[in-house]
């Protein structure tokens, strides 16, 4: 006796998509991310240029770390900072 049922493609590809996103997720878990940037990953981050990282650390509103050379960011501090700048746009202007 051969039991036979047929699934529609829409629900393969849902199916496939949800496997991905949990094995994502596991490998997130696994493996999280650094809380050190490189200074171009975070320019990614805030979609800006390296320079304006650059300028955030010289003003001392981005933390000076340095490793072998390398000039990192936390990325604690860079989600701090667009809150703050977010908290700061939406505040009602003075007439």
């Amino acid at each position: 006796m051969n039991l036979e049922f047929r699934v529609p493609d829409e629900l393969v590809e849902a199916i496939a998509q949800r496997a991905a996103q949990l094995a994502r997720q596991l490998e997130l878990d696994a493996n999280p991310p650094s809380p050190y940037l490189t200074v171009e990953e975070a320019a990614e981050f805030l979609r800006c240029k390296p320079k304006r990282i650059y300028d955030l650390r010289s003003s001392g509103r981005l933390g000076r770390f340095n490793e072998g050379g390398r000039a990192l960011v936390l990325r604690s501090e860079l989600e701090l900072l667009v809150v703050d700048e977010d908290e700061l746009s939406a505040r009602p202007r003075a007439a």
